[in-house]
């Protein structure tokens, strides 16, 4: 009776559905429907709302640390056209800069009213009969090359073209072991082997030859004489065959010579006599046809380049754009095409003011000096053709301003221009946006030709 008691009482337990355990049996019971229903709940998964909402929240976080990768790689983006705008600028200005200063350099800076140059003719060829330091051509880029500023007038720019005259391409003049006139009419000059030769010589790379470089074919050269007047030719032919090399210049125009010229010009071999290269360069704003000039094709590889389209290009359909160029001309005033050089890419504006110190005109001859700002209608007249009423050989500085933007649209509004006209951001066109804009100015001293008091 007793041990049944007790099992009644377990039995009463469990059916209670109690589940603690008995510690005077030392027995577990068996489990109840609660316990079953909560270990049930223990081992089951998530609802199909849990899920849902934990999907949810992990889209949302995805999303938001996706916009901000994607809107910080845009901002790097967008900073690193910014800069190459800005890099562009700086080598454009600084190369720019440069062949400013040599303006003039072992030339002149006005042939037609020089004292100094022997022999000037109306007949000569185009390129000498303009030979000066330098001449700025208002709007000249958009002149010369129409077709290619749709976006300079949407944007209401009007760059300028510059024309420098020097020496160029060398610092180097040699002098000249006898002079004797040529078949053609002209004379073939032979160079003295001497330190001027041998360093052009050091200086070109394995495997080029420098001298084709200077004495260019259809170029131009000074010749010096004995008194330090300059006379002018035509290059017709190089040869370093010899055992002197030998530069012949063409019969037209005919170089002076004290003989035929009684006033100046080099007498007999003209033993002594130094000779130098004459370079016209040209500065404008343009597009770069890669049909003509092959060799730039990889920049721009959307280009069709001699009718084939290139596929591999998948980029984004860019807005027109322009360069800043640096190309020789002849003594034709025809540009030279493997003389050709992209100076600075995205190049949009180029301007130029002056500072001239003009023939005194008061009773104590005290200089007049002028300063017109950028873009000042007296710049181009001061400084237009020498054929016609340009004086440019009394400018004695230059101020120069160069605008670049960046390679695409990073701004979708634009800004109001500076108070001396410049942008700060460029249109790209209709529905285009804007790119930002970089701009240099820089004012740049002629040495070679300040001063003069003709």
């Amino acid at each position: 009776m007793r041990v049944a008691s007790v099992v009644h009482r377990d039995t009463a337990a469990v059916l209670a559905g109690g589940s603690q355990e008995l510690s005077h049996t030392g027995r577990v019971p068996a489990a109840g429907p609660t316990a079953l229903r909560v270990r049930s709940r223990r081992r089951r998964g998530f609802t199909l709302i849990e899920l849902m909402v934990s999907m949810s929240a992990g889209l949302v976080v995805a999303a938001g640390a996706f916009l901000l990768a994607r809107n910080a790689s845009l901002f790097f983006q967008n900073e690193a056209r910014l800069t190459n705008a800005q890099f562009a600028s700086m080598v454009g200005m600084t190369r720019l800069t440069s062949d400013i200063r040599r303006a003039s350099y072992k030339s002149t800076p006005n042939a037609k009213r020089d004292p100094n140059v022997c022999g000037y003719s109306s007949t000569w060829p185009t390129a000498l009969k303009e030979l000066a330091g330098l001449r700025i051509i208002e709007g000249g880029s958009k002149t010369d090359h129409p077709g290619d500023h749709t976006l300079s007038t949407t944007n209401n720019l009007n760059p300028d073209s510059l024309y420098l005259g020097g020496l160029m391409n060398s610092t180097e003049h040699f002098s000249v072991a006898v002079m004797q006139a040529a078949g053609t009419g002209g004379y073939d000059i032979y160079l003295n082997k001497d330190g001027a030769y041998w360093r052009t010589k050091l200086a070109a790379q394995t495997g080029s030859n420098l001298f084709d470089r200077i004495f260019v074919v259809g170029g131009m050269v000074r010749l010096v004489d004995q008194e330090g007047r300059g006379t002018y030719g035509v290059i017709s032919g190089l040869d370093e065959s010899g055992t002197k090399p030998r530069v012949t210049v063409s019969g037209t125009p005919k170089m002076a010579k004290r003989e035929t010229q009684k006033t100046c010009g080099c007498t007999g071999l003209c033993l002594g006599s130094i000779l130098n290269s004459i370079a016209v360069v040209k500065y404008d704003l343009r597009k770069v046809d890669t049909g003509v000039y092959t060799r730039y094709a990889g920049m721009f590889p959307k280009a069709n380049v001699n009718g084939a389209k290139p596929i591999q290009f998948r980029g984004e359909v860019e807005a027109e754009r322009t360069e800043l160029v640096r190309v020789e001309l002849d003594s034709n005033a025809k540009e030279l095409n493997d003389t050709l050089e992209v100076v600075a890419e995205y190049a949009v504006d180029l301007k130029f003011g002056v500072t001239r110190t003009d023939k005194s005109t008061n009773v104590n001859f005290t200089p007049e000096v002028s300063r017109y700002a950028i873009a000042d209608k007296r710049v181009y007249e001061k400084n237009a053709s020498i054929d016609g009423a340009g004086s440019p050989e009394y400018t004695s500085a230059v101020q120069v301003r160069l605008s670049n933007r960046a390679p695409g649209t990073d701004r979708i509004v634009g800004l109001p221009t500076t108070t001396d006209g410049g942008l700060l951001r460029y249109n790209l066109g209709t529905d285009a946006g804007y790119a930002r804009m970089r701009t240099l100015i820089a004012d740049v001293f002629l040495s070679n030709q300040a001063g003069v008091v003709w």
